[in-house]
Formats: structure tokens, C-alpha cells, sequence
């Protein structure tokens, strides 16, 4: 339970930036789409070419330490940004702000956002994709599931306390308050975490007891003393393979790139890592969009709600799902529902035609069930598939692809960053949801050696 409040928190305090951000940048440069997106791009760079290596620390540093300097940073460069945001708002409202002033806030903002970005990578490298593996025992896929529900209600709620929290000047202030708050919590909650599962430490070696009795095991009758064992042994053999791993990590490079590109992991990696060229989200840059649009916070905090509970929904279907098709299947079904999904996101750009607003919400909120249900579906895949000592690297390089992309709808933003050209990017994003379904199609019929099945395994 500890671990889910703690995730909780973390997630909550990622969320209600995240979207407090990209509102303030469009009080403070409300003429068009470029600063927004100079923001988000250079953000998305510093995770490009640092995710990889942030990922290398997981595996070489201890784990609780590490996880608890990623929360210590995450919290000290959220207030960075918002005593910045409050300084430049309130000199905007004095008619005091200068081109200056603007230029200086600005890059404090992005500089602190950039250190943001990383510390929140390495929090969930090492806690979603390293932590859940050992305290789940392998099987992640409950505790994957219960987290991912936790980040879409925090991606639902937040931004409709944020639409209200923006009608006060203090908002940036409030925010800065919460994750003084906040940190100290999670400080000690990761601890505990950490004390109640002593196979965190990567000095513990479970004890292999051969007396072991079904009774005294598990309530289940079909527990023996050989299968307990056999997950000792597993267990014991993981914590090995991990410690010798950080003593080659102090002088190596961790994963290579090639190491990555060459694993069975990878088309579902780069599957999943497309999906971040999008602007068809209700992410930073369609916030901005539509805000320039003319829909106010508020509205925007609620239509992000709708298509957040959206995806809250994926994390049902999930277990249903995987249990009657597979995961491998699961995640083929999700990415093509999204892709149908946003068709008539697409034709809502086209002006006359008829409940194009309707269109544009409807198809994103309902494209949110695809992306959720494939991003779950990933993860899990990503842990069944990659050896534990490897996963920090796995992971680190992925990150650093998903913000590849991620940069990629940046680069295309400020090209065209006239609203009236934003049906130009929207297109690209569908195309590569696209390319990002038929990747992985590739790899189920690689895997499978076939794609229509007619009975349910």
C-alpha cells in the first residue's frame, strides 16, 4: 500500500505541472504556439539524450538512495518553477515585464523543467520497471495495473483543479507549498517501502529453507516446497546477477545502443515510442491550441478529465483482456482501436464538417483506451522479456526514444506554429500511430506465426 500512495504522490505532483506549465506559458506568451513548443522541445531534448544514461545510474547506484535523490531534485525544481512563474505573472499584471525579464524567467523555467524531466525518468525506471519486478516477485502485472490506474486518476483530476487553481494569482505559490509537503511524505514512505521488502537491498540473500511446508507457505493446495524453492533460487540468482552487474556498470556503459536495437524487446519499444509524435492528446501543445481557440481552463481541465477517465477504463480491460487473448494480442488490439479511434479526430479538422468539436473530444477521449491498454501492455512485456539485471538499460534507451518522438511534435509545432496550420501536424501524429500499429502487427506475427486466431486460448 505504501509504495501506491507514494506513487500516488509522485504522479499527482508530475500531473498538475505538467499541465499548470503549459497554462502559464500561455498567459505569459499568448501569441502563438512557438514558445510553448521551444519549451516542450528543448525539455524533450535534455530526456533525448540523457534518458539513456539515467537509466544506466538505475542499475549502478544503490536503490534507495537513488530514489530518494530523484524525488529531493524533482521537488526542488518544481518550486524553482513556479517562484519564477509567480515573479513573471505578477510583473505582468504591474505592466512591469520586460522582453528581458521574459527571456531570463523563461530559461530558468526551462532549465529547472529539463533537470524535472530527468529526475521523474529516473524515478520510474527505477521504481515501475526495477522496484515492482522484486517486490511483485516477477509477477507485475497486478501492481502495473493498480499503478497506471493511479497515474490516469491523478492525469483526470489534477487538471480540473488546476483549471480552478488558475483563477487565483497564488496558484504557482500553492503548488510550490504541496511539494514542500509532498517531498517529506514521500521521503518516508519510499523508506518503509524499502524496509518491508528486504530483497530491495542488493546485499539481502533470501534464505533457501528445504522444510518448507505447503501449509506454511501459501493457503493455496497447489504451493509445494520445490516451486517455493525454485522462486528463492530465482530470486537469490536475480540479486547476484544485479550486484555484479553494478560492479561492471562502474566502469562500463551499461546497455548499448545496439544491445537494445538487437533485443526481442525492441518493435514494441519503437511501437510504443511512436506514439509519443502526437499532438492528438490532451497534452501540452493541444492545451495550448485549444486555448488559442478560445476554450478557457476550466473546460480544458474537464475535457482532459473526460478522456482521462477514458483511460482509467483500459486499466480494466487490461486483466480481462490479457486472460482470454494474451498480452502479446492485447497489445495488438489496443494500438489498432487507437488508430481507428482517431480517424474521426482527423475529420474534425476539415471545417465543414458537421459536430466537428464532437469528432475531435470524442475520438481522442476514446483513442485514450488504445494507448493506455498498449502502454500497460508494453510495460509488462518489457519485464517478461528483458533479463532483470538489463531492464534499468532497456528502459533508459526506450525513454530516450519516446522522447525522440516526443521532440519530433515539437520540431513540427514550430514550423507550424500558426493555429490555422495545425491540422499539418495532427495528420503526421495520426500517421505515425499508424506506422507505430503495423510495427507491432509485424512483431505479434513474428512471435506467433500468424495473426488471426479464431479461438481464444
Amino acid at each position: 500500500m505504501r509504495i501506491y500512495i507514494s506513487h500516488f504522490l509522485t504522479s499527482w505532483t508530475d500531473r498538475v505541472f505538467e499541465f499548470l506549465a503549459y497554462i502559464l506559458l500561455a498567459k505569459l506568451f499568448h501569441e502563438s504556439l512557438l514558445l510553448p513548443s521551444i519549451y516542450g522541445f528543448i525539455t524533450t531534448l535534455s530526456a533525448v539524450f540523457l534518458s539513456s544514461h539515467v537509466g544506466h545510474w538505475v542499475d549502478r547506484f544503490p536503490r534507495l538512495p537513488f530514489v530518494r535523490y530523484t524525488l529531493l531534485v524533482q521537488k526542488a525544481a518544481i518550486i524553482f518553477c513556479c517562484i519564477t512563474f509567480y515573479i513573471l505573472l505578477r510583473r505582468q499584471q504591474q505592466k512591469l515585464l520586460d522582453k528581458v525579464e521574459q527571456i531570463i524567467g523563461f530559461g530558468i523555467i526551462v532549465s529547472c523543467s529539463c533537470i524535472l524531466k530527468l529526475a521523474f525518468i529516473g524515478n520510474n525506471i527505477a521504481v515501475e520497471k526495477d522496484w515492482v519486478m522484486v517486490i511483485s516477485g516477477g509477477d507485475t502485472e497486478n501492481m502495473i495495473t493498480i499503478m497506471r490506474r493511479i497515474d490516469l486518476f491523478c492525469k483526470t483530476v489534477a487538471p480540473v483543479s488546476i483549471g480552478f487553481l488558475t483563477l487565483t494569482p497564488s496558484a504557482p505559490v500553492i503548488i510550490a507549498i504541496w511539494n514542500m509537503i509532498s517531498f517529506i511524505i514521500e521521503y518516508q514512505l519510499i523508506y518503509r517501502v524499502y524496509q518491508d521488502c528486504p530483497a530491495l537491498d542488493e546485499e539481502y540473500t533470501p534464505l533457501i529453507d528445504h522444510d518448507v511446508s505447503p501449509a506454511t507457505t501459501s493457503a493455496s493446495s497447489s504451493t509445494s516446497p520445490s516451486i517455493t524453492q525454485y522462486q528463492q533460487q530465482q530470486q537469490q540468482q536475480q540479486q547476484q546477477r544485479r550486484r555484479q552487474n553494478k560492479k561492471q556498470n562502474n566502469t562500463g556503459d551499461g546497455v548499448s545502443l545496439m544491445e537494445y536495437i538487437q533485443h526481442d524487446i525492441f518493435l514494441p519499444s519503437f511501437a510504443l515510442s511512436l506514439l509519443y509524435l502526437t499532438v492528438l492528446s490532451f497534452g501540452g501543445i493541444m492545451v495550448t491550441y485549444l486555448k488559442l481557440e478560445g476554450y478557457d481552463d476550466i473546460t480544458l481541465g474537464v475535457l482532459r478529465a473526460v478522456a482521462g477517465f477514458m483511460g482509467m477504463g483500459a486499466t480494466y480491460i487490461l486483466p480481462i483482456l490479457s486472460q482470454k487473448i494474451g498480452m502479446i494480442r492485447t497489445g495488438l488490439w489496443a494500438l489498432w482501436f487507437e488508430c481507428i479511434s482517431l480517424i474521426p479526430v482527423i475529420l474534425s479538422f476539415v471545417k465543414t464538417i458537421p459536430y466537428g468539436s464532437i469528432f475531435l473530444f470524442g475520438g481522442m477521449s476514446l483513442s485514450r483506451i488504445g494507448l493506455w491498454l498498449y502502454d500497460m501492455a508494453e510495460t509488462i512485456l518489457l519485464q517478461q522479456f528483458v533479463e532483470v539485471d538489463k531492464i534499468g538499460g532497456i528502459a533508459g534507451w526506450q525513454h530516450s526514444l519516446c522522447n525522440f518522438f516526443d521532440l519530433s511534435q515539437y520540431i513540427l509545432t514550430m514550423i507550424f506554429s500558426d493555429p490555422s496550420q495545425f491540422f499539418i501536424p495532427a495528420f503526421i501524429s495520426f500517421c505515425s500511430v499508424l506506422l507505430a500499429t503495423i510495427i507491432y502487427t509485424s512483431f505479434v506475427k513474428k512471435q506467433r506465426g500468424h495473426l488471426i486466431h479464431l479461438h481464444i486460448d
